[in-house]
């Protein structure tokens, strides 16, 4: 106990000199933004060229605003819920494991590695090993001629030009006849040394006669020669097993090692490892941003769709309402198209199918051009970005071409014939031919009037002094 108290006090320590440098920006509810998280979360967001003063006060507003959210996602208890805990620790552990570990150790274990398959393989190098084998039913030696003898078959069949993969399959009885006997790439160490004599004794394209070898009959052929792979090639794959390895609980150790020796733990070990996962977001402060980051991110999310994305889905109502009182501007200026783009063989096609569709309600379209095609495809179509099938200028070339007489299009091969079925509208017919901007637009009104009501929920202060000392450097 009075050894983890030390680390505590350590970390403690490095924390007081930290925030010399680090002033609080803002408090919000009690909670202390501090410069350094400021500036992570101001250069991720940022996207202007030019950074000035002005710019950090207007970033500051926005951010204000996400802690507040933030701060109604925790009074809610959104942050003890099960699967919020498990996806934040899914993530957190993952952003955590370059920080937890020893990489120049494990960069030495993956070298080493490779260095050593490279003695192994020695001069000889890689072939690639095609096998067709026959196991005796019995371990007698009459049941070995057998199988000797039933390769001797499979040989001439070779000899006349017919391919090995086709006679694996058909003749071979182990798991490699599937893939036409294909073992691979193998070294020489890996075969027995009888079999390694004569693979390696082969030339590419090159098959042998049958032998023996621990009680089985073989023919094997090779289909290439090559050296391993420059170290840098194959290095990730190395890697990647290296991770599944001893050595990372290792590299784990070494890495806990190195931050007690640093910051004065004395503990070692397993039990420094446990200690360094514990405190680690106090003694790197850009992995303790990170964590925040989706911390808060995950929150944000929670509480977003509580307050706002579930309120606008689960009343249309509500939409309908918003969209009334806010109708005129929503007009289409210019005017746009509602209906939908018809791709044809010929002209009698399309005909065909506007006779079938006259009277018919356009929301009921697909389900008659569905029936006009269900024995042959006779036309396909195109609708617009709406649910009911509004295209506004610009946005599709058939339509400004068509219905407007702007611009050019290319036909659709195989359906030359384009023609579309539909009006001009200057206003929406119902809210579902402007859903979209109408949707957003609610959400932001319903956001705006959260944040009035968290500012006056919650208290929070802004320190301009502090907030001068940003950096404008990105």
């Amino acid at each position: 106990m009075r050894r983890i108290l030390l680390c505590i006090s350590a970390v403690l320590f490095s924390v007081i000199l930290h925030a010399q440098d680090n002033p609080v920006v803002m408090d919000v509810n009690g909670y202390e933004v501090r410069k350094s998280e400021f500036e992570y979360f101001f250069r991720k967001n940022n996207t202007e060229t030019s950074v000035t003063r002005k710019t950090v006060r207007q970033y500051a507003d926005l951010y204000l605003n996400f802690k507040l959210k933030v701060q109604a996602a925790l009074d809610e208890g959104l942050d003890k819920s099960q699967s919020f805990l498990n996806e934040y620790r899914m993530y957190r552990d993952m952003q955590a494991e370059d920080y937890l570990i020893d990489k120049d150790f494990l960069e030495e274990v993956t070298r080493n590695s490779y260095d050593q398959s490279v003695l192994e393989v020695g001069a000889d190098g890689l072939v690639h090993l095609f096998v067709i084998s026959s196991t005796p039913r019995e371990e007698t030696l009459e049941s070995l001629g057998k199988s000797v003898e039933l390769l001797e078959s499979v040989y001439k069949k070779l000899e006349a030009g017919e391919p090995f993969s086709q006679l694996a399959k058909e003749y071979s009885d182990d798991q490699l006849a599937a893939r036409g006997g294909e073992a691979g790439w193998v070294a020489r160490f890996q075969l027995p040394d009888d079999v390694a004599e004569i693979v390696f004794s082969l030339e590419d394209g090159q098959f042998s006669r049958p032998f023996v070898s621990e009680g089985m009959a073989f023919i094997v052929m090779v289909d290439g020669h090559r050296q391993l792979d420059a170290y840098e090639e194959v290095h990730d794959q190395i890697y990647r097993r290296v991770l599944e390895s001893d050595a990372l609980p290792e590299a784990r150790r070494r890495a806990a090692d190195k931050y007690a020796t640093k910051l004065g733990w004395s503990i070692s070990g397993d039990e420094a490892v446990a200690h360094l996962d514990s405190v680690l977001e106090d003694v790197e402060p850009d992995f303790g941003n990170i964590s925040r980051e989706y911390y808060d991110g995950l929150l944000l999310f929670d509480i977003s769709n509580r307050e706002i994305w579930e309120k606008v889905s689960s009343d249309p109502e509500a939409l309908d309402k918003y969209y009334q009182s806010h109708k005129k501007q929503y007009r289409f200026d210019p005017p746009a198209f509602k209906g939908m783009v018809i791709f044809c063989k010929d002209e009698e096609t399309f005909n065909q199918l506007k006779s079938i569709l006259d009277g018919v309600e356009m929301n009921e379209w697909i389900d008659s051009i569905l029936e006009f095609n269900k024995s042959d495809i006779k036309v396909r179509v195109m609708k617009g970005s709406s649910e009911t099938g509004v295209f506004r200028q610009g946005q599709n070339a058939y339509v400004d071409k068509i219905v407007f007489g702007k611009g050019e299009y290319e036909p659709m091969p195989n359906y030359p014939y384009v023609n579309v079925l539909g009006r001009v509208i200057k206003e929406p017919d119902t809210v579902q031919d402007v859903i979209a901007d109408v949707t957003e637009d609610y959400q932001n009104q319903l956001e705006s009037e959260w944040i009035k009501k968290l500012r006056k929920q919650y208290r929070y202060k802004i320190f301009r002094k502090a907030l001068k000392q940003v950096s404008l450097d990105l």
